[in-house]
Formats: structure tokens, sequence, C-alpha cells
């Protein structure tokens, strides 16, 4: 049976955990019974630095994949999901039929009508809100006079494409318009009854918490999409902001607020979004990272944290799962995820099996293809594999340039980030040689009487496995699909090189 998996990414926090899923897709993790991954961020703040980073990865990912994935088949015809960028990840335009109306080839949602304040968003033609509606909304929303000095940001007055800010209330109301979107109103219409939908959201701010259960309602609510495969994570609070005072910001998003947050978004899921769910994926954190104050925009770049690599997992457990452990008689099951051991500096050495087979191995695999493009190659410009696979084009054609940025910028800048953290997840020694490469499994060079007899992963083996997979690679893969050859050398290479690290002993802290 295969199946398309629709992906919500609600908010700030649904963009970075989409953003942590396209890093762990483009290093291989394999999805069962999968066609295609269509991922939807969803985030009115227009200018969310955090979502534009996500945009942008999914779109390099899209185009790799697209010029050097080689699709292979099993005896019986059907595809073979192996290697590198496996995953179909690709936007809501590609499920358009001929003659149907055209939608945007993009990975985002955007709502309409957003450019003003929320007031005028509710009544935009200042004709329906007269004395008594007005005493009303001041009783539910914040109106504080415009002399006010942080009056744009009092409820009513909120600027909608800057964000919700922490206010729910608001969300929720701007969410009762997601249906008329075309958007949405084509993914109704693109959904079989074997595809499944997967949401990611926050619990603790003003954009994930409201579109949450608005989405559910929306899904449930509609004959197509009733008994739709529908599994969702719920971010609860994993770190905490700086005080506006001494960041200068306006003061709508606290900290100090989120665990109140959670508690009664928790509370409001548990009454009324029990059982509608298949299954609901928690993850947290105890929060020691303070970020720098930022109310949205182009200011909110947030580092990656390990929590929103973890939150990736959910998506993948969930779309692996059987069929059968999601028809549990209407009953939502619970998911909570965790590590061996709880430590400031997590490594591979800390995850269960599961995670270490499905998730890891690959993330290893990709880390060292990232390692050696980017570092190893320009020591091999005078070899026959990197003139003829690379010399006249890395700097000039659009597919090595993005390979480069999504290797040298998206990949690793997104484990750099995470290895920065308070809560450090560093798997690998990114500025070390390849023999010290993965954090606690250094691979040692073996000598007899002084005379070295296994170096490892030496320079020359890798200029030497590099030479003879390309020699063989060329016998299959034409010169016309070189980038196709570049991404199967990558591939084989990186193989080869945890070959040699699984043979040591295992792994301990």
């Amino acid at each position: 049976m295969i199946r398309n998996t629709f992906i919500f990414g609600i908010g700030g926090t649904g963009a970075r955990v989409v953003r942590s899923l396209t890093m762990l897709l483009a290093a291989g993790t394999k999805l069962n019974d999968t066609n295609k991954v269509i991922p939807v961020i969803i985030d009115v703040d227009a200018k969310n630095a955090d979502t534009t980073r996500t945009l942008k990865a999914l779109e390099a990912y899209k185009t790799i994949r697209k010029k050097a994935y080689i699709t292979q088949k099993n005896v019986d015809g059907s595809d073979i999901a192996t290697g590198f960028f496996n995953t179909n990840l690709n936007t809501l335009s590609s499920l358009q039929t001929e003659g149907a109306e055209k939608i945007d080839d993009s990975f985002q949602l955007k709502f309409d009508n957003l450019e003003t304040s929320f007031i005028k968003y509710i009544d935009p033609k200042e004709e329906l809100v007269n004395d008594v509606t007005m005493d009303f909304l001041r009783a539910l929303y914040d109106d504080t006079p415009s002399s006010h000095t942080n009056f744009e940001n009092t409820e009513l007055n909120l600027r909608l494409d800057e964000g919700f800010k922490g206010n729910p209330n608001i969300g929720c109301v701007v969410f009762n318009s997601l249906s008329n979107l075309k958007e949405y109103q084509f993914v109704v219409k693109s959904i079989n009854p074997d595809d499944r939908i997967f949401i990611v959201s926050s619990i603790f701010g003003g954009t994930g918490s409201s579109g949450f259960p608005q989405l559910i309602k929306l899904i449930k609510g509609d004959d197509r999409l009733r008994n739709i495969k529908l599994g969702a994570l719920t971010v609860m609070p994993y770190y905490k902001i700086a005080d506006k005072n001494k960041a200068g910001g306006d003061g709508n998003i606290k900290s100090g607020s989120f665990d109140a947050k959670t508690e009664a978004a928790l509370t409001y899921y548990s009454k009324h979004l029990a059982g509608k769910l298949n299954a609901l994926y928690h993850v947290w954190d105890n929060p020691i990272k303070q970020y720098d104050y930022n109310a949205g925009g182009d200011a909110q770049l947030d580092p990656a944290h390990l929590v929103e690599m973890i939150g990736a997992t959910a998506v993948i457990d969930f779309i692996n799962k059987p069929d059968e452990m999601l028809n549990q008689n209407s009953t939502t099951k619970y998911f909570d995820y965790g590590i061996i051991q709880e430590s400031a500096a997590v490594d591979f050495r800390h995850f269960y099996e599961w995670s270490s087979k499905q998730i890891m191995e690959p993330l290893a695999l990709f880390s060292y293809a990232m390692k050696i493009y980017l570092d190893y190659f320009p020591k091999f410009k005078d070899m026959a594999f990197y003139k003829d696979l690379l010399a006249d084009k890395i700097h000039s054609d659009i597919f090595y340039q993005t390979l480069s940025t999504f290797l040298g910028t998206h990949f690793k800048g997104w484990l750099k980030e995470m290895a920065d953290n308070e809560r450090r997840f560093e798997p690998f020694q990114l500025n070390e040689e390849l023999n010290s490469f993965i954090t606690g499994k250094i691979i040692p060079i073996k000598k007899v009487l002084g005379v070295t007899i296994n170096s490892g992963l030496s320079e020359l083996f890798i200029k030497e496995r590099l030479g003879k997979i390309e020699d063989e690679l060329k016998k299959t893969i034409p010169d016309p699909e070189k980038e196709k050859r570049l991404l199967q050398l990558l591939n084989q290479v990186a193989q080869d090189c945890y070959k040699v690290l699984d043979s040591l002993p295992t792994m301990t802290e």
C-alpha cells in the first residue's frame, strides 16, 4: 500500500521541526510504503526567519533529489527507497492534475488579508463593530488606548502579519478562515483514504497552540477526511527567552507564562481532542537555554535544538507505523520520547536501538558524505573523478551550487547549531579528521614494528576509494547524468567509511 503523508508545520516551532525532518530525510532515513511527503508550513508571521530558513532547505532538497536521485526498482517493479534524498519530499502542486486550478509551487500555505490589525481583520469595512459589540470585544481582548507606548502590541491592535505573539485567543479566530484558502481546499480534494496527516505545533506560543485544535476540527469535520489516519506532535517548553527589558522587546511574549499555557492547553486537548487523533506524540526538555528576545520577523532565527530533531523522529515513527497499530477503536495512542541517559552533551551513545538504527546510522553516513565533499574534495582537484564530475561546474551550475549550500550551510549549520546549544547534541567532531569524526569512537591507526598497516579513514584511503567507486559508476551512469553519479559516489564512499567504523567495538560513554 503506497500512500502520501501531509505534514502541517504550524508556527515557528513547526517550521523548525520540519527543518530537522528535512535533514534526516536527506540523510536517507527510510519511510515505509510512502509515495510522497508533502510538508505544508503555516506561519502568519510573514517574515519569520526560522520559517524562511526551513523553506530554503526544503527547496534545496527538492532540487537535489529531482536532478540527482536514482530510483531503484525491486523485481516486481516497485520502488526501492535507499540512499540519500530517497524520500520524495515535494510541494502540494506536485499533486496537481492537468486542467486543475493552479496553486503555488510552494511549501508554505499563506493566509490572506493579514496585513492589518486584529480589530480590522474582524471588521475590515468598519461596519459591524458598534458600541455594544465593541464592549463585548473589550471584555475578551485588551484594547489599550492609542496613547499608550505599547499600543500596537495590545490584542485588538496587534498587527497579524507579525505573528500572534503568544496569543492563542487571537490565533483561533484567524485559523477559522483556514478552510477558505484554496491550498487547504486542494489538500482536502487530494487526500486519498490510505493517506495520512501529521501536525506539528508547539503548545506554549500563539500560532501553534491555536492552529492545532482548529486544524483538527476542520479535518474531522470534513466527510472525506473523517477517517483519515491522523497524528500530531505537541512540543512543550524546551527553552526560555530573555527578559524584554534587557532585549528591548515589546514584552508580549514571556517565558514565565509557558508552563501555565502548557497546562491549560493540555487540559483542553484531553477534553476536546481525545479520540480524534490516532497518535499524539509529546516531546519536551528542561528549559536551560535562554534565547534572545525576538517577537518575530527576520530577527527570529533560533539555533537548532535536540528537541526539534527528536520531534522529527515522531513524524518518521508515525509514517512507518502499520495501520493495525493505529486502529484502536477510536482511542488515541500517546507517545513520549526518551533517551538512555540525560546529559548536557548528547551523542549516539545516548539513544536506544530504534533510534540508533533508523535515525543515527543514516545521519552518520550523510555526515561522512558532507565531510568528504566539503573538506576532502578540494584536496583532490587533480584526480580524474574531480575533473570529470566537478571541475567545470562546482561554482557555476545551479545543481552543484545547491548541493554545496545544502551540505555546507543547511546541514552542517544545523549540526553546528545543535552542538553549540546549551543542551548539546554533538555526535560529530566537525573540525576533526575522519578517524576522530564520530564522538566517542576513535578509529585507531594500526602499526607493526613501526610500520603503518592500517591507517583507518586516512586521506589516502578516501582518495583510493573515490577513484575506484567512480570507475565503477561510469560503467552504469552516463556522462549526461553526472549529478546522479556524484550523489552515488558520496553515498558509497560514506558507506565504506561506516563499515570501518562499524567494525570497532560498541561505543560506550
